[in-house]
């Protein structure tokens, strides 16, 4: 029973960390959306606003002068979708960054990209449309990265000395375009974007790397439990005598533990929240014992404690009808009885 056991764990582990050495790239294009690029007359200069905020350090007042300016010229943004903005002031100051509600414009985590969009728009003032590629690298999650540890145990982008150019109240260029991400990089990948005015040109107008890294339902820990049952075993001598070997009370016992998280969690950014998780896993001995529970705790480094309760289920020896303490015996004298246990104790969780 304990080789069976042992060699179905054995084919699991092998089957997920095989899983996770595989990765793939791709260079895509944003397509253009249905009349990009446009011409918009911007009377309230809100593009020679902006550059002089973002100039100065007022980042977040700066790109509200550009969202501005993109609700003027009749674009109107859905921040549930991801928007790459590449303000081009001029070839020299070109801050790149991202739309996303929640999210500040320097942020550069995507959380998956299978109910959002990502889209790419471009502004300037000198340049209808630009060069853009961009590099998708798929990766493992959080989860399979942490896997294999697991297995052991058990922005200044303007230069401050620029000289200033006045934009007086001018045409501003807007393109925008669409993304079609591939499936498999969807859920965990980098996305590499590189930006220039045009494919010839020597100058790199703005690049950037995005974390598409989702939330995640799964992980995993190291669960010690105690429980005040008293239970006994039965077992054989050397001399061949059915001996009983009383357990003690405050039995401690760890498991392997898979969790299922009620919520998806942000494993790269955690807070100081209650993080409440179904548990199951198999204790770390030769006995077989699973166990299945629920736990909650807050996030520690790179890990989380976590207090749980659940019940387990060991299939221990009883003798069978016939065979008593100090019997000496030359056959088989016990049978399979499954003992269940109430577990409480502490889980510490990764990632």
């Amino acid at each position: 029973m304990r080789y069976f056991r042992n060699s179905i764990m054995t084919a699991v582990m092998l089957a997920l960390v095989s899983s996770a050495f595989a990765q793939d790239q791709v260079v895509v294009i944003p397509q253009p959306v249905a009349g990009a690029p446009t011409a918009y007359v911007d009377q309230a200069n809100l593009f020679a606003k902006a550059y002089h905020l973002f100039r100065d350090g007022f980042a977040t007042s700066a790109v509200d002068s550009l969202k501005k300016l993109l609700d003027n010229s009749g674009i109107k943004l859905d921040l549930r979708n991801y928007y790459i903005l590449v303000a081009n002031f001029t070839d020299g100051a070109t801050p790149i960054g991202l739309l996303h509600e929640g999210s500040d414009f320097f942020d550069t985590r995507l959380y998956g990209l299978r109910d959002a969009k990502l889209y790419y728009i471009f502004l300037s003032r000198s340049h209808a449309t630009s060069f853009t590629s961009t590099l998708l690298t798929a990766k493992d999650s959080p989860f399979m990265q942490a896997l294999p540890q697991f297995l052991g145990l058990v922005l200044p982008y303007i230069s401050p000395g620029m000289k200033v150019q006045e934009l007086q109240p001018d045409t501003t260029w807007i393109d925008m375009r669409e993304y079609e991400i591939p499936a498999q990089f969807q859920k965990f990948s980098n996305i590499s974007v590189l930006v220039k005015a045009e494919l010839p040109a020597e100058r790199v107008l703005a690049t950037i790397i995005l974390d598409n890294t989702s939330k995640e339902r799964w992980s995993f820990g190291v669960a010690t439990a105690i429980t005040s049952v008293q239970d006994v075993d039965f077992s054989i001598g050397d001399d061949g005598v059915i001996r009983i070997q009383p357990k003690p009370r405050g039995d401690l016992a760890s498991f392997a533990v898979l969790n299922y998280n009620f919520q998806p969690v942000d494993t790269k950014a955690r807070q100081l929240a209650t993080s409440f998780h179904l548990l199951g896993g198999m204790r770390l001995a030769t006995v077989i014992e699973p166990m299945l529970g629920i736990g909650f705790g807050v996030p520690v480094s790179n890990f989380e404690v976590h207090l749980f309760g659940g019940y387990s289920l060991e299939f221990a020896q009883e003798l069978k009808s016939g065979f008593v303490v100090g019997q000496a015996v030359k056959e088989d004298p016990f049978k399979t009885k499954l003992r269940g246990k109430p577990r409480f104790g502490i889980e510490l969780k990764f990632p």
